[in-house]
């Protein structure tokens, strides 16, 4: 009997405060909406976000709508969100960075620094954010300016590795494919060894090895049947390991390629792509 009393008068108390509260008034749909935000249910937030911007002009409420989409990876929505905020909102220089923050998430680097380029031409607050921005972004271009250039706008500490990075990217330790397959022309293995891929390197010439072995002894003991099986297996991994070799520096180089860009693009993560920190969910 307790228990049926407790539960009634929760649902009437319910009952009650549901109706004395408007859940559709715009203040609520905004606390609704920032606690989504705040949670990263981005999508939901969005929606809720447009259902505030009908009934009030709000252009922190723009920003957070197109800082949503870019935060799902909806790069189009997130440019064309960021481009509709006004120049006289408070908002308007922010929106100009996170846009190029978009268009390099997005691979789009000739839009990227189309945007930087006006940005710097601007009085744009963060223009030396957007020009650390632009260039880190330039190591993954082929032309690299100066080296005192490029790591001008940059603090000591992020000189040093950009410094890193801008050797790594003029002067790549790179392999030669021709060098890998004329060392194991000449030492089976040595190719592979060269690119530092030992493990094969040592397994190509052993194995070379043991079947140029094994076929001279046949022929010198008249077995030409088995010696011929093992002049062709020997041959046969002769050519592959000059083939592999050279494989090996492709794989090398393609590997360095990766590590460097994966490398630049941490940087930039670990610096929040020099873009402001908001304080939307104090």
């Amino acid at each position: 009997m307790i228990k049926k009393i407790t539960l009634f008068i929760f649902l009437f108390t319910s009952l009650i405060l549901s109706q004395q509260i408007d859940f559709n008034s715009p203040q609520n749909i905004k606390l609704f909406a920032d606690f989504l935000f705040c949670n990263k249910d981005y999508l939901r937030a969005i929606d809720e976000y447009e259902r505030y911007l009908k009934m009030c002009e709000d252009d922190s409420i723009q920003f957070k709508i197109a800082y949503g989409f870019l935060q799902m990876g909806n790069y189009q929505n997130a440019i064309e969100k960021f481009s509709a905020i006004k120049s006289n909102s408070n908002f308007y220089d922010a929106a100009g960075i996170e846009k190029l923050k978009v268009f390099f998430l997005a691979n789009d680097t000739s839009s990227f620094i189309s945007e930087a380029d006006l940005l710097l031409q601007s009085n744009n607050p963060y223009n030396n954010n957007v020009l650390r921005f632009k260039n880190s972004v330039i190591l993954f271009t082929k032309n690299l300016p100066a080296k005192d250039i490029l790591l001008s706008p940059f603090t000591f500490e992020e000189k040093s590795i950009i410094s890193d990075f801008y050797d790594w990217k003029k002067n790549p330790p790179y392999k030669s494919e021709q060098i890998a397959g004329i060392l194991s022309t000449i030492i089976p293995g040595s190719g592979k060894i060269y690119t530092k891929n030992y493990s094969d390197g040592i397994t190509a010439f052993i194995l070379t090895g043991l079947f140029g072995y094994l076929a001279y002894s046949n022929f010198e003991h008249k077995h030409s049947f088995r010696a011929w099986v093992f002049t062709g297996l020997a041959a046969g991994f002769y050519a592959g390991n000059i083939y592999g070799s050279i494989a090996s520096a492709q794989i090398f180089n393609a590997r360095l390629n990766f590590e460097f860009d994966e490398g630049v693009k941490l940087f930039l993560e670990n610096n929040n792509y020099f873009t402001p920190v908001y304080d939307f969910c104090k």
